[in-house]
Formats: C-alpha cells, sequence, structure tokens
C-alpha cells in the first residue's frame, strides 16, 4: 500500500524527476527575474548606482523634504532626462507652483521626454500627464514615498505569486529525506522572511529604520528558496540519494 509520508521524490521515475526538475528550473528562473525588476525598478532612487538602504527609504517613505519631481529627476527618473538644463526648467517651474502662465516654457520638454510613459497604456500610466491640473498637481507634490494604493497592489500581488511559487517548490522540497525538524524550519522560513519583506514596506512607510528588515527580509526570502531548490535537486539526481530499486 502507497503510504504519502514514506514517499521521498528520489524515488520518482526519470519522467517524474524531469517534471520536478523543469519546474523547480522554471520557477528559479522566474524568481531571479522578480529580484533583477525590483533591483532595477528601485536601485537609482538616490541617484546612485546599487540598491541601498536610502534607496528603499526614498522608494517607501519619500523625502518629506522634497518635491517629488525634483526626487524624481535626481534619481529614478534622472537617465530618461539627460539634459541638466531641461532638468532644472521643470524643477524650477514645480518650485514656483507650477503656474499656468509658465507651462508653455516647459511643454516641450514634458512632450519629449514625459508622454511615453506618463499617458493611458505607458508605465506610468497611474500618474497620467494629460492635463495642465494632473501635470501640475504631480508636479507640486512632496515625495512622500509609494502612494497606500500602490502599495496595497504592489502587496497583495508579492504575496500571492511569490507565496504561491513557494507552496509548490515546498511540495516538493516536502518529500526530500532531510531531518524533519530542518525540513520544518526550511518550508516555514521563506514564508516568513516574505511577509516580514513585505510588513516591512508599510513600517518603512511611517519610519524609515525599518528599510534594514525590507533588505534583511528580501535576502533571506532568497537565501531559503536558494537551499530548497539545492536540496530538492540533489536529492532527485546525486548519487547518493539515488533509487537503486
Amino acid at each position: 500500500m502507497f503510504r504519502l509520508r514514506e514517499f521521498r521524490i528520489n524515488t520518482l521515475p526519470t519522467g517524474g524527476k524531469l517534471l520536478c526538475t523543469l519546474f523547480l528550473v522554471c520557477m528559479g528562473i522566474g524568481y531571479v527575474f522578480c529580484q533583477l525588476n525590483v533591483f532595477f525598478s528601485y536601485n537609482r532612487a538616490d541617484g546612485r548606482m546599487g540598491l541601498s538602504l536610502q534607496d528603499i527609504v526614498i522608494t517607501f517613505h519619500g523625502q518629506p523634504d522634497m518635491l517629488l519631481i525634483e526626487s524624481k529627476l535626481k534619481g529614478t527618473m534622472r537617465e530618461r532626462l539627460d539634459d541638466e538644463s531641461d532638468r532644472n526648467s521643470l524643477v524650477n517651474w514645480a518650485k514656483r507652483g507650477a503656474r499656468k502662465e509658465e507651462f508653455n516654457k516647459i511643454k516641450g520638454i514634458i512632450i519629449k521626454n514625459c508622454l511615453r510613459c506618463h499617458t493611458a497604456g505607458g508605465k506610468s500610466a497611474f500618474a497620467p500627464f494629460d492635463k495642465l491640473s494632473t501635470i501640475a498637481d504631480t508636479f507640486t507634490r512632496i515625495n512622500k514615498g509609494v502612494p497606500v494604493s500602490r502599495l496595497i497592489t504592489l502587496s497583495h500581488i508579492h504575496m500571492i505569486s511569490i507565496g504561491m511559487i513557494f507552496a509548490l517548490t515546498g511540495a516538493i522540497f516536502l518529500f526530500t529525506p532531510i531531518n524533519e525538524k530542518l525540513k520544518i524550519a526550511l518550508l516555514i522560513s521563506p514564508f516568513g522572511s516574505l511577509m516580514m519583506d513585505i510588513f516591512s514596506w508599510w513600517l518603512t512607510k511611517l519610519v524609515p529604520i525599518f528599510a534594514i528588515t525590507v533588505l534583511v527580509g528580501g535576502i533571506f526570502t532568497v537565501i531559503a528558496f536558494l537551499i530548497q531548490f539545492v536540496i530538492s535537486m540533489l536529492t532527485m539526481w546525486s548519487r547518493e540519494y539515488r533509487n537503486t530499486d
């Protein structure tokens, strides 16, 4: 009689091992791209290459002493507008209150450099530059970090999608022949790290010091996934665990 609790993935036929292996590889590649997306989305928030605590603080908490447009043009949007003179023109217009009578002086800069993304269907469609009132409102806004509405969207997408990845890869890891207590700890750890990471986004929005736990949570999430991946692969393909039946 087949007993699920006694089943181990190293006893699978070659086809079953290949199925599990290809699934883990696809999930692994997808997870790598997920982390790369995070890096390239936020690594220039402080205007310098490389993901730092300051990038995390600026992204989630913001810079309360600076206009949003100035912060963006010094950070993540700097490469989108290479001309320093144009950047200064936009910032100065914003600091003067984004007055309607001066709009024609900077209109061409916005059309040339901003409308590719800040329009319906663009990457920044959540902040469209379709009307002067909308542009003025955006340009005169203080940088308070990721809006709550956007943070809710990011949180539910990451919690569900990455949580599902960990559940499916964990289902394979569950049937590895390692110590049960260690296995339980390794099954729980990626979910705990994921929740630490995402909940820390919200805490960082309130208190910048929690940017540290965002970074720590993200690092431990990657480590936990990597450990499960390696142990599962070794169990299926290592000579030590090869099924000899």
